[in-house]
């Protein structure tokens, strides 16, 4: 008796140490899955907050949309490192962009090569870095197409909140801009401009509409005719005719993808539905036209013009798009980039650097035979209002051929899937949701999507539906042993909060931009410089910042002080204006050789006529 007791003492002990890995490694499989949807749920939020979110003390709404969206990546990158530590081994779905997109990133880190000021070039590049990681997270996250519709569903309401805001605007009941009652112009909703509300708009319309044509609850599909209409309204009251040639191209190809590609059926059974909601955004963009009964209601109808002629209407909607768009000081900016091509063929002048190079090609351009056909005055420009233009200028040919193999790849992935025996319905959303990327692409042309948060998560969301697991499917994998799987853990968390802490730091140093701007408008010159240290002393590329402190300084008569911070400002914020206040703090401290060097500098980058007189007043008088 004594001899069988251990015995059944130990069977109890292995029993009980079995019951207890079995509950270990439940609560382990439970909790890995309740952290699986937790990060679903934290990109649908995201999804949903970027566009709609603002805060007025930042310098521009974009500013607060670019943080949230950090932070929220962040908070992505971080679930997935803990996601990383516990489970023993992990399968990650890298699609087959993974090489384009490593090549597109080898781009960019070799145009750093040149860029003028690396601070604020390796923003943009991390920048790069983070929306590959949240592209991936996307498509390792979504598991069906339930996930696919809630996150659509998710960025649409979104749009349709913006769309109310918007159209509260345009028809003044809500404020807008300062000096605008109503009208388009007044309509800048939560993005701070008509034009990027109506091409964030334009790259979600169709996707939208497809969405209503599968779905199967009728209360679903009435909600999305709801908010569909709502953003046609929007969209056609923002009058912005870049974003309607996007948004109509991107209908062409979805409608043209159905035919080719023998997508009918996926729609049979609601094609009713379909046609009535084609018929009913029809009649809303009729209601909401200029000339249409809704403006003509509020006394806002555009006058008709019945003598013109179908061609004469497409040469006046053309030459509208031209107008609109500033276009002849648009190919301005493009003959700028080019001048920065001809400089850096092959790896660009650095990624983000149009801005901070563009004000020295402009007079290496102004020295040429075309610059001096051009007999007015072009202000910096930040953006060259065409993201091709400026992708090229930036990265140089090899990253014109790594954007092309990354397109390419893509397109022969979802045509191959749109021509194979996959059920037609799934078919049909990578028709859709390439119609989106089409409306992407388009506005592109005529705008800057790719420097907008709400627009470039769009793009993001639209590429990464695509490659998950219910459309494109989920290979190529690779799978993590447990070395590499802590190794990688520990650098996605260590990235998450060094990328927070420093958002945080330079949404903060905008704020206190916006603070100092105020004060030296108020005329209160030692809160301003105050709030000025402070920004300089939280952001990472501080340019515009200086150059106010320089102001504050100049007026406190610190005038030393005043030109070293005017000097530091053109690294990272280069502008006429610090050039001629140069000069004069040269004058004031008698250096009139540093003045006249200043002054030259100012006349060769073409100021604008008024600045010109002084600058050439100073010289001659002035300056001995």
């Amino acid at each position: 008796m004594r001899a069988q007791r251990p015995r059944q003492e130990s069977k109890r002990q292995a029993w009980v140490r079995e019951f207890a890995r079995s509950q270990i490694q439940n609560l382990q499989t439970r909790g890995l899955v309740n952290l699986h949807r937790l990060r679903f749920w934290v990109l649908v939020v995201l999804v949903f907050a970027v566009p709609i979110v603002i805060y007025l003390p930042n310098t521009e709404y974009g500013y607060t949309k670019s943080a949230v969206l950090y932070w929220g990546i962040s908070l992505l990158v971080a679930l997935w490192a803990i996601e990383l530590f516990i489970r023993p081994q992990i399968q990650i779905n890298v699609t087959r962009l993974a090489w384009p997109a490593l090549g597109v990133l080898g781009a960019a880190a070799l145009s750093l090569i040149n860029a003028e000021n690396l601070a604020l070039s390796l923003i943009s590049f991390v920048g790069l870095i983070y929306f590959g990681l949240l592209g991936l997270l996307i498509v390792n996250t979504v598991e069906s197409e339930r996930d696919i519709k809630v996150l659509l569903s998710a960025a649409l309401l979104s749009a349709s909140i913006a769309s109310i805001y918007g159209l509260l605007q345009y028809y003044g009941r809500l404020p807008g801009p300062p000096g605008f009652l109503g009208g388009s112009s007044a309509m800048i909703s939560t993005f701070g401009n008509t034009n990027y509300l109506a091409g964030f708009l334009a790259h979600l319309l169709v996707p939208g509409i497809a969405f209503s044509f599968v779905t199967q609850s009728r209360w679903i599909r009435l909600a999305l005719l709801v908010i569909l209409m709502l953003m046609t309204a929007a969209l056609v009251a923002a009058n912005s005719v870049g974003a309607w040639i996007a948004a109509l191209f991107s209908a062409i190809f979805f409608f043209v993808g159905i035919l080719i590609f023998r997508l009918g059926r996926a729609i049979q059974a609601q094609r009713r539905w379909a046609l009535a909601v084609v018929i009913l955004l029809g009649l809303t963009v009729w209601l909401q036209s200029p000339s249409g009964p809704l403006n003509a209601l509020l006394g806002r109808a555009a006058p008709l013009e019945p003598s013109d002629g179908p061609i004469e209407k497409v040469a006046q909607f053309f030459q509208r798009l031209w107008e609109e768009n500033s276009g002849i000081a648009r190919s301005w900016d493009w003959w700028i980039a080019y001048e920065m091509l001809k400089a850096h063929p092959f790896v660009g002048v650095g990624l983000g650097d149009y801005k901070v190079e563009f004000l020295e090609y402009k007079a290496r351009l102004k020295e040429t035979p075309l610059g001096q056909q051009y007999n007015f005055y072009l202000p910096r420009a930040i953006q060259a209002h065409n993201d091709y233009v400026q992708l090229l200028a930036e990265l140089g040919l090899i990253g014109l051929l790594a954007l092309g193999f990354f397109v390419g790849t893509l397109a022969r992935d979802a045509h191959g899937f749109a021509r194979s025996r996959e059920s037609a319905e799934r078919r049909l959303w990578i028709v859709a949701l390439g119609a989106g990327l089409i409306a992407f692409a388009t506005d592109a042309f005529v705008s800057f999507p790719l420097h907008l948060p709400a627009s470039e998560l769009n793009l993001v969301l639209l590429i990464s539906l695509l490659y998950t697991r219910p459309l494109l499917g989920v290979a190529p994998t690779v799978t993590l042993g447990s070395k590499l799987k802590i190794a990688l853990g520990v650098a996605a968390f260590a990235l998450a909060l060094t990328v927070s802490l420093f958002t945080y730091r330079d949404w903060q140093a905008d704020i206190a931009l916006d603070e100092g701007e105020a004060e030296i408008k108020s005329l209160r010159y030692e809160t301003a410089r105050l709030a000025l240290e402070r920004s300089v002393a939280l952001g990472i590329a501080p340019g515009k910042a200086f150059y106010y402190l320089g102001v504050v300084y100049a007026e406190r008569g610190e005038l030393q002080r005043a030109r070293e911070y005017f000097e530091r400002s053109l690294k990272t914020y280069p502008t006429e204006n610090a050039y001629i206040q140069l000069a004069e703090l040269d004058l004031r401290l008698g250096e009139t050789q540093r003045a006249q060097e200043h002054l030259k500098m100012l006349l060769r980058l073409d100021p604008e006529p008024t600045m010109r007189l002084e600058a050439e007043f100073m010289q001659r008088v002035l300056v001995p």
